[in-house]
């Protein structure tokens, strides 16, 4: 092919060439190749001028500066060396205003990177510019009396700077970061070692260096403690309400991150002993009704787990017929899985068990009392000691004892499966979450699983316990109730039995209606007599 030397580019090119040349004389601004090695040996010799200029100038200011100082009595080294042992900068410079009608004279300097107290060190364009300068006028026309003034200006500038950086540096001592470090050591030396050190850390940190919310990136936590007020809280309840989604109302993590601050000011007192804690804004809590089974439901979804299993789910199985029954790669035509998934619905129904517990279930941990199965889990959510737990339905005992048959030790649901510890997306959990998504989807009719998991199984067998023997719900009940399921008597009244008075209310009310007083057809006759 033919190389192309003509066109829009070429033609360009030359005219940028011919547009720098123009006040050239002869063929210098109109011949092209003339042109061309002139404009090139021209910006050769700009570049090279450009750095001699600054040489000749410096050699002109110390000529000048010299004499200058001579008439006072001293030479150009001493009047230096005096400059810098006053702290005066080098580049202090006294000149008139390019662009200023008056005849004033501004002084103006360049203070170091690191002893510049503007936002990113004076540089333009958000830290990623060249650094300008800083400039102040001197009120004079004066000339001596100008440098005088300008010299006490720098002066008096780097002092402030010096006592802005000092009074930083004091906050930054005192601040809500360095107590957290001291704390989050102090905590994470006595959880060295135990089940749960990962995952403590991993949700402490979040609570500090949370990107956006975290406590970290807060305004009020860069500087002292002692400058901490009620007002800088309400602005952080602002700051979190920011992320509130129609499911989440952000009243969990206003709780978390209320207790972390109020850990870390504790610990400020150490340097601080009358630090008060100021007050934390109301906590509003929109709690909503939680998505559980209803009793055919759940008796529906247990009858559709036994019929994939085989039938086998609900049979006194040894060890030997359990490890016995037909598998498949498919997990849903593995009829080990279904017995393990009915055994699981089963714990939880009858001990109340959180999801996150249910991997690391030891047979061990459950003892047969004649008339009672004792539950003692050996570590369960925040790593608390070991807790006892146990039933309030008495097939529990029955159920346990089929159970123990074929896992008399060991794991005792999902044997089989690989655990990942730490991890909450394990195998396990993802596992037996589509063993239910499918059983819920293959009952007659489908029960909705759309974000149906193991902790909807929890809320169901609070729900269908409170509502089933109603005097668990009245003190003092409750709150063993609520002890032995590991949670909280505020929590089963505001997750649970708040709902159930509503629609035994409204159940009650509908009773006491007769049939068509206020329907809508009533309604309409009552208007056309």
């Amino acid at each position: 092919m033919v190389r192309v030397t003509y066109g829009a580019p070429r033609r360009q090119k030359k005219v940028r060439y011919f547009k720098a040349a123009r006040g050239f004389r002869g063929g210098r601004s109109k011949l092209w190749r003339t042109v061309k090695e002139s404009m090139v040996r021209s910006w050769a010799y700009a570049f090279r001028d450009r750095r001699q200029r600054k040489r000749q100038f410096r050699r002109l200011w110390i000529v000048r500066i010299n004499a200058a100082a001579r008439m006072r009595g001293v030479n150009y080294s001493r009047f230096i060396a005096g400059l810098k042992k006053s702290g005066v900068p080098a580049d202090l410079r006294v000149k008139r205003k390019r662009g200023k009608t008056t005849s004033v004279l501004y002084a103006e300097y360049l203070p170091s990177e690191a002893d510049d107290p503007r936002p990113h060190a004076g540089r333009t364009r958000n830290g990623k510019g060249r650094r300008i300068t800083r400039e102040s006028s001197t009120g004079t026309k004066d000339p001596f009396q100008a440098g005088r003034r300008a010299i006490e200006w720098v002066l008096e500038d780097q002092r402030q700077a010096r006592a802005k950086k000092h009074q930083e540096e004091e906050q930054k001592q005192f601040a809500l970061g360095t107590y957290w470090e001291r704390w989050f050591a102090r905590e994470g030396r006595k959880r060295q070692g135990t089940r749960g050190e990962v995952r403590w850390k991993r949700d402490e940190s979040l609570k500090w260096e949370g990107e956006g919310y975290g406590i970290k990136h807060q305004p009020w936590a860069q500087g002292s403690v002692e400058r901490i007020t009620a007002g800088d809280f309400e602005d952080y309840w602002a700051v979190l309400d920011q992320r509130r989604t129609p499911s989440n109302d952000m009243s969990g993590t206003k709780k978390q991150q209320k207790t972390l601050i109020r850990k870390l000011l504790k610990e400020a007192r150490s340097d601080f002993p009358h630090l008060a804690i100021p007050d934390f804004p109301e906590i509003s809590s929109q709690k909503q009704q939680v998505r559980h089974l209803k009793r055919d439901e759940w008796n529906r979804l247990l009858g559709k787990v036994v019929e994939l299993s085989g039938g086998a789910a609900r049979q006194d199985l040894s060890k030997a017929d359990y490890e016995a029954l037909p598998t498949h790669n498919a997990l849903v035509k593995n009829a080990r899985n279904w017995v393990d998934l009915y055994d699981t619905l089963n714990l939880m129904w009858f001990f109340h068990l959180r999801a996150e517990d249910l991997p690391r279930l030891q047979a061990q941990w459950f003892r047969d009392e004649g008339d009672e199965i004792v539950c003692d889990l050996e570590i369960t959510k925040g790593d608390r000691d070991k807790h006892r737990t146990t039933h309030y339905r008495q097939d529990a005992v029955s159920n346990w004892r089929r159970m123990n048959l074929r896992r008399p030790k060991g794991l005792l649901i999902f044997p089989h499966t690989k655990r990942s510890e730490g991890e909450t997306n394990s195998t396990l959990k993802r596992n037996w979450n589509k063993l239910l998504t499918y059983a819920l989807d293959a009952c007659d009719p489908p029960i909705p699983s759309k974000g149906m998991t193991m902790t909807n199984i929890r809320h169901t067998a609070f729900r269908l316990t409170m509502e089933e023997a109603p005097e668990l719900g009245q003190e003092p009940g409750i709150h063993a109730f609520a002890a032995n399921g590991l949670t909280s008597a505020e929590m089963l009244r505001a997750t649970y039995l708040r709902f159930i008075e509503e629609e035994a209310t409204a159940k009650r009310t509908r009773a006491k209606i007769k049939p068509g007083s206020w329907s809508l057809q009533k309604r309409v006759s009552l208007e056309d007599e």
